[in-house]
Parts: structure tokens; C-alpha cells; sequence
């Protein structure tokens, strides 16, 4: 491709610092939701594989 890796990882350094609060807030929701499933008791009713498929 004839990139130096330099390049490509200024690339990519700049990428992460024009985006690194949403991609902090992506990582926060989902750490959270991980959190509240791992919790939660296991409840299994007939509406689940509905929900959940």
C-alpha cells in the first residue's frame, strides 16, 4: 500500500482523539448492561423467548 506505519498510526491516533469521548460512552453503556444482566437473577417465563428469541 506503500503507508509507513508511522503514518498509519498517527492515523489512527488521531481518529481515537476525535472520537474518544464517544467511544467512552459506548464502553460505559455496555459495561453497564453487562453488569445489570450478570446481577439480575435468572427469571425464566414463557415471554422470554419472545424477548430474546
Amino acid at each position: 500500500m506503500g503507508h509507513s506505519p508511522r503514518v498509519m498510526l498517527a492515523r489512527a491516533t488521531g481518529w481515537l482523539r476525535a472520537r474518544w469521548r464517544r467511544l467512552l460512552a459506548i464502553a460505559l453503556v455496555v459495561a453497564f448492561f453487562y453488569l445489570l444482566g450478570y446481577f439480575t437473577p435468572r427469571v425464566s417465563s414463557p415471554g422470554m423467548c419472545l424477548i430474546y428469541g
